[in-house]
């Protein structure tokens, strides 16, 4: 007999009996685990697709509880290519009527054509984006190009944006903000030299030109229009001559009282004797008061000193001459003698006699300007140097602003910068013909309470406006009590899957038997058929929308009802469906019931995981007793081999030994 693997030299395959002998034993251990594996496993997935069901309601739910969940609008437009909107939950229902007068722009300038060559700096480029600015410098002979890599990769930019166009004659700049809006225009300033070509970079408004221009005219003309020094010096003196003059006319006229008193009462004269009501009466007279303005023929608010108490004027007895100069003279009147004329000289006279010595002397130094013997500079010195530290700073400050608006008045007249391509604008609207609303887009926000509009074009001249509805989301809200009404007939479905049996097999769901499906049913249609009290009496139960129960156990709608409902009660569904005793917050609760951390659901799912858990056990130690006994087994089988082994030796070498 030959001998080969173990178990072979006898016969016997030892792997396959120890084999046959550890399966007998681990097969209906096995079978158990397996099982109940199945089982647990299937539970659980059947309470999963139990708890999604429900969970699809009560998210349903939690958005019905919202407060303004039933406040959703809906916004139409009969113009969509010039008008769009969108409004939230405190929109009004309504229509409205939008013309579009304009949209909203972003501001762009562009250069006259330049140089190929032309080469700027040094200098700088003041640039201003609405209340924002930045500065870049240019160094010398930067190009073009130079400058708008600078403008473009400023860190301090805050939107603008410049770019080299090629023209047919020639490059031009052109410049761009990013942002629209009327506030948002584009200023240039450049500091360089007179002709360096930096300067055609800069911008400036029409009206910003005019109003530098104005500015000027402003200054000059506040340093102008006051009396110069020399006139004031005029006024003063001719001030002087009045009071002084009016000083002899009081006296006179007090000797002139006196004498009249003492005419009428001469009895007065005598020591100690009062003057008659009649002398009293003749001094009066003769010293009538007159306002000086009304008695100073040439009264002027500059004049000053002791002015006349009274005087009264009798029959003029004066010459031609007398008579011509009088209205010139301060105190004139009838009674006064002609000495008084002959030897008054009036500021008129005074002022013409200084006006003369002044053009006497300015002719003379304007004669040795032109003969050449005095430089104008010199004449100017030579004028004015006969006034005061004061009168000279005047006439300083005169020539600085006569040079400012001669400056002014240059820029304006040789202004070489850059033009306006497109205008910085905001978009208007104008609502209902009345209210005129403006953006620094196109997009008006909060145009009416709740409302956005979007502006897309201009309306039309001479065409209807564009109107804008605004009405409450009943499809909206419809399309989610459908949804509820689903996803409950879907639970329904589900349930009835998992907990019931197959009719044409005759197999019952992983859930068959459960008392969580029935209960869970159960709850929610007691929910369903019970009153909401916080509701109007028309919305108590779900049958008042429409919504009851099929024989078949599923929900079902009548549309009619749903529809009636939301157009007459929509403003109502919020007491049905929200707050803490609403239809939603009792679904939710019956739900959470089952499928919150507490809940029937939850806690069954938690069981089999812990049965399996179990199982896992089990499973350890069958396979730790079926290593065991493999072993043993083999060990036994190992055991025989080698008895027998040897005995078949033995018998061999007695075989031998007796010569078969």
């Amino acid at each position: 007999m030959s001998l080969g693997p173990m178990g072979m030299n006898t016969g016997m395959d030892i792997n396959s009996m120890v084999s046959k002998i550890v399966d007998a034993e681990r097969v209906p251990k096995q079978q158990r685990i397996d099982n109940e594996r199945a089982n647990i496993d299937a539970s659980i997935s059947a309470y999963g697709r139990l708890k999604e069901s429900l969970d699809t309601m009560k998210n349903l739910m939690a958005s019905f509880r919202q407060e303004k969940a039933f406040a959703a609008r809906t916004v139409g437009t009969t113009n969509e290519s010039v008008v769009a909107a969108t409004a939230n939950t405190e929109a009004m229902a309504g229509r409205y009527a939008v013309d579009v007068l304009q949209l909203a722009q972003s501001h762009k300038i562009a250069s006259d054509v330049l140089s190929p060559d032309d080469k700027f700096g040094p200098g700088r480029l003041q640039i201003q984006l609405g209340r924002d600015e930045f500065t870049i410098d240019v160094n010398e002979n930067s190009r073009l190009v130079d400058v708008v890599r600078e403008i473009n990769n400023n860190k301090s930019n805050p939107g603008v944006r410049a770019s080299v166009i090629n023209d047919v004659e020639g490059p031009r700049l052109i410049m761009a903000s990013n942002l629209s809006g009327q506030e948002n225009a584009i200023k240039v300033s450049a500091d360089a030299a007179l002709h360096d070509p930096l300067n055609k970079l800069e911008y400036k408004t029409l009206e910003e030109r005019v109003k530098d221009l104005e500015k000027a005219r402003s200054a000059a003309q506040q340093l102008i229009s006051p009396l110069s020094p020399i006139e004031q010096k005029l006024a003063d003196k001719v001030a002087e001559t009045i009071s002084n003059a009016a000083k002899g006319v009081d006296e006179e006229l007090a000797e002139e009282a006196s004498e009249a008193a003492l005419a009428a009462d001469p009895s007065a004269d005598k020591a100690g004797n009062e003057l008659s009501k009649d002398g009293i009466t003749a001094a009066a007279d003769a010293t009538k008061y007159q306002k000086p303005q009304d008695r100073i023929p040439g009264w002027t608010e500059t004049a000053s000193g002791t002015l006349l108490d009274s005087y009264y004027e009798p029959e003029p007895e004066l010459d031609a001459k007398a008579l011509e100069k009088a209205p010139d003279v301060p105190g004139w009147n009838n009674s006064a003698s002609g000495t008084l004329t002959d030897s008054y000289v009036t500021p008129k006279e005074a002022k013409q006699a200084l006006e003369r010595k002044l053009a006497d002397e300015k002719a003379a130094i304007e004669r040795a300007v032109a003969s050449g013997e005095m430089t104008p500079e010199r004449a100017k010195q030579l004028e004015r140097a006969k006034l005061t530290p004061e009168e000279r700073a005047y006439l300083e400050r005169v020539d600085k602003a006569d040079a400012d608006l001669l400056s002014a008045q240059k820029a304006f007249d040789t202004y070489v910068g850059m033009t306006q391509v497109q205008a910085a604008q905001d978009s208007k609207v104008m609502l209902d013909g009345v209210a005129q609303l403006s953006s620094h887009n196109n997009v008006i926000e909060n145009a009416i309470e709740g409302v956005d509009l979007t502006v897309k074009g201009k309306s039309e001249v001479g065409k209807a406006p564009a109107e804008i509805d605004i009405e409450y989301d009943r499809q909206g809200v419809r399309e989610d009590i459908e949804q509820f009404v689903a996803a409950y007939n879907q639970f329904y479905q589900t349930s009835k899957e998992l907990g019931g049996v197959d009719p044409r097999t005759g197999q019952g769901g992983p859930l068959a038997g459960d008392s969580i499906v029935r209960s869970a049913d159960s709850r929610l249609k007691s929910v369903f058929s019970s009153s909401i009290e916080p509701a109007p009496d028309e919305l108590k139960t779900l049958t008042e929308f429409g919504i009851t129960t099929t024989r078949q156990g599923t929900l079902e709608i009548n549309y009619n009802m749903l529809d009636r409902q939301l157009n007459n009660n929509f403003t109502k569904l919020g007491d049905f469906f929200g707050g803490n005793q609403g239809f939603a917050k009792k679904v939710e609760d019956a739900i959470n019931s089952m499928t919150n951390a507490t809940g029937s659901i939850r806690t069954r799912e938690q069981s089999l995981v812990e049965s399996n858990y179990r199982l896992n056990d089990d499973q350890v130690a069958l396979d730790r007793r079926m290593d065991g006994l493999e072993k043993r087994t083999h060990s036994k089988f190992a055991s025989m081999q080698d008895s027998t082994s040897k005995m078949q030796y033995q018998l061999a070498g007695m075989m031998n030994a007796l010569g078969r």
